[in-house]
C-alpha cells in the first residue's frame, strides 16, 4: 500500500516544491496509515528522516494526519475521485483526521505536495513532474 520510506525520503529531499513549502518547518508531521504510522522528522526546514510514529503522541507533533487504509489508498489513486484530491478536503468531506494548527495551516501546501509524491511513488511515477 505504502511506498517505500527510503525512496520518500529522497524525492522529497530532491524535489524542489516539497523543500520550498517546508522551508521552516521544524518538528514533527505524523502520518498515520492505518497500523502504519511514519514520524516524518524536520529540522529547520530540512526533512531529516522517517522514524516508526506508533508510539508518538498528537501532542508530540506539529501535524497529524490520519486515514483508514481506505482512505489513504483513495487519497493516492491516481486520479482521486472528487474530494479526495488534497488531505484538506479529505478530511472536511470523508472523515480523515487533520489536526487543526498554526503549522497545519502554515504547511498545507506542503502536504498537498508530500500528497502529490506519495501518490506518484506508489503509482510508479516517481519523479514525473518535479523540477
Amino acid at each position: 500500500m505504502l511506498p517505500d520510506q527510503k525512496a520518500f525520503i529522497e524525492t522529497a529531499r530532491r524535489d524542489f516544491e516539497f523543500t520550498r513549502e517546508t522551508r521552516y518547518l521544524t518538528g514533527i508531521v505524523k502520518l498515520a496509515f492505518g497500523d502504519e504510522t511514519w514520524a516524518l522528522n524536520f529540522a529547520d526546514g530540512a526533512l531529516a528522516g522517517i522514524a516508526d510514529g506508533r508510539g508518538l503522541s498528537d501532542q508530540e507533533c506539529k501535524i497529524v494526519v490520519e486515514g483508514t487504509p481506505d482512505q489513504w489508498d483513495e487519497l493516492l489513486k491516481p486520479k482521486p475521485r472528487p474530494f479526495y484530491q488534497c488531505i484538506q478536503s479529505a478530511a472536511v468531506k470523508h472523515g480523515m483526521k487533520l489536526s487543526v494548527s498554526n503549522e497545519t495551516f502554515a504547511y498545507l501546501p506542503g502536504l498537498n505536495r508530500m500528497t502529490t509524491l506519495l501518490r506518484d511513488l506508489r503509482n510508479g511515477r516517481a519523479g514525473h513532474d518535479q523540477a
